[in-house]
């Protein structure tokens, strides 16, 4: 349906958790969706899940474990971190080149309609990805930026955490981590936006398994 979008993220190299949020997504009958990027880095699965995002062909941008293992250059083979599952060394050791070619090319920022409504999504702040966007963000500041980009839906990622807060008339959502939870919570977290005769509308999501270990976990 034209009018419902689903949004994923952060990801982290967890292609269980990945593929139990696809099955959630097809249950709900969207079959159009971005992601918020952080594909890759953390987690065991880093090739397993660049082949699904990439086979889904939704819009992906650049996350900023995806920018570090794009960069190339892993330690030697001998030192520690090459041997640390979902260090960065360990996963670019993991991917074939066409898979590390992919996250070069991820774009900072995607621009997209739906029923109407324009969705700007970004893994951090719009042009840096060091800069988070979450419940501490003046409001202003959100103000702002969504005038600036001329966004109705403003979809973010990297804080793993969900979030859905009004700027004006513009929604700012973070649709949650996929790949990594907390030792209180390790669910994966989706979200999905429906465009409705009210205007957007965001609905959060949990799938109920333990499959988004903590970091580390």
């Amino acid at each position: 349906m034209s009018g419902r979008l689903a949004l994923i993220g952060d990801i982290h190299g967890r292609h269980d958790a990945l593929t139990a949020v696809l099955e959630a997504v097809r249950e709900r009958g969207i079959t159009r969706g971005v992601c918020t990027g952080d594909v890759v880095m953390r987690g065991p699965d880093p090739a397993a899940c660049i082949a699904t995002v990439r086979e889904l062909g939704w819009p992906t941008v650049m996350g900023n474990t995806d920018q570090k293992v794009a960069r190339g250059a892993p330690r030697p083979a001998g030192h520690p971190a090459s041997d640390r599952v979902g260090s960065r060394s360990w996963t670019i050791r993991r991917l074939t080149t066409g898979d590390i070619a992919w996250l070069q090319r991820l774009p900072r920022r995607v621009e997209l309609t739906v029923g109407g409504v324009r969705v700007v999504v970004s893994h951090g702040q719009p042009g840096d990805l060091s800069v988070i966007v979450d419940e501490d963000t003046p409001a202003d500041g959100l103000l702002r930026q969504a005038a600036a980009l001329r966004a109705d839906v403003l979809v973010v990622g990297h804080t793993h955490q969900q979030m859905v807060r009004r700027a004006g008339r513009a929604l700012i959502v973070n649709p949650g981590a996929i790949g990594e939870g907390t030792v209180e919570d390790p669910r994966p977290r989706w979200a999905w936006l429906e465009v409705t005769g009210g205007g957007p509308v965001v609905h959060t999501e949990v799938v109920d398994a333990p499959l988004a270990p903590p970091r580390g976990g």
